[in-house]
């Protein structure tokens, strides 16, 4: 059997020699099957599948393309990496094509325990652990901030923007900066930047130190690469969405050799915890300029754990292993 990855429109970007945006089709496709077998791929739609292939199926999808796997006799797996149950603008869609997957699907996975214990709530079926990995080369820890400016760099996608309470965060920045003696630049890369740009700089922060860019795969590690460390400010709004959240960011952080500060409400973000500032931002942005060689060597610890658990290759494995599964 075939393991296919269904990512749709992702081909589109590849074969202009792009990176896809959507950072799912990334973590749980495309990064993973570099290190599979050469008969696994991906797929753009359902129809391109055959008997011979085990198709895993996240996002962008609709409940046609369950039963058009299940009425052709193609095992497929759902993977989710969201909670999208009663939630977004389609509340009734989405809980219809949660359940719907759920329901005809060969196996489920997902990304944390957290989701796995919504799912069985929600349907009462078991789901497996396929974690996500990280992306980008490990890289050698880095922590020399400036004595007079921090230089800060936060990613995310759209909404994990759009819902951070950035009033708060930057009043806190402000706070912690002026008894450091220091200022501060913020890069800020996300999507759509004209419309989150609007919010941070009109509403929020008329005249401060904040940068905004348009995603992008190579300017992303740019930015975070010249950083001090990054801030990943969970959003206070919708907390049920966010809980559940991957620590893809962290990991990804962690392998480029940067310190993480963010705050509370991603449980996945927990196991971390004796490698990233987790909690108050302020008291651990003092802590993290006040211990540099602890940092340093939080950073290294991280990555020891990120390349034993969150590897491309041990993922990779995890995926292959559904073969035996199904």
């Amino acid at each position: 059997m075939n393991i296919k990855f269904l990512l749709p429109k992702a081909r589109a970007f590849i074969e202009k020699g792009k990176i896809p945006k959507r950072a799912s089709q990334r973590f749980r496709g495309l990064v993973p099957l570099q290190h599979m077998l050469p008969t696994d791929g991906y797929i753009d739609r359902v129809e391109e599948a055959t008997k011979d292939d085990i198709v895993i199926m996240s996002k962008a999808i609709e409940v046609k393309d369950f039963l058009y796997l299940k009425n052709k006799g193609i095992k497929f797996v759902f993977d989710i990496c969201d909670n999208k149950w009663r939630m977004g603008k389609d509340r009734q869609k989405n809980t219809a094509i949660m359940n719907a997957g759920c329901l005809h699907a060969n196996l489920i996975t997902t990304t944390c325990g957290q989701l796995k214990q919504k799912i069985y709530e929600e349907t009462g079926k078991d789901a497996l652990i396929i974690d996500d990995p990280f992306e980008r080369a490990i890289e050698e820890p880095t922590f020399k901030p400036h004595k007079k400016n921090l230089n800060i760099c936060y990613f995310g996608g759209r909404k994990s923007f759009w819902l951070v309470n950035w009033e708060e965060v930057i009043a806190g920045l402000n706070y912690v900066c002026k008894q450091l003696g220091v200022e501060y630049t913020l890069n800020c890369i996300t999507q759509k930047h004209l419309i989150a740009s609007k919010k941070i700089t009109h509403h929020y922060y008329p005249d401060g130190p904040i940068i905004m860019y348009e995603w992008d795969y190579e300017l992303q590690k740019q930015l975070v690469s010249k950083s001090d460390f990054v801030l990943l400010p969970v959003p206070n709004e919708n907390p049920l969405v966010f809980s559940y959240k991957s620590p893809n960011r962290v990991i990804d952080s962690i392998a480029q050799g940067k310190y993480v500060i963010t705050t509370n409400g991603v449980i996945s973000y927990e196991q971390f915890g004796d490698f990233i500032g987790l909690g108050s931002l302020q008291r651990n942005i003092k802590w993290a300029i006040q211990n540099p060689k602890d940092v340093i060597s939080k950073i290294k610890e991280g990555q020891k754990y990120i390349q034993k658990y969150h590897s491309p290759e041990v993922i990779a494995k995890q995926w292959m292993s559904l073969r035996d599964k199904i």
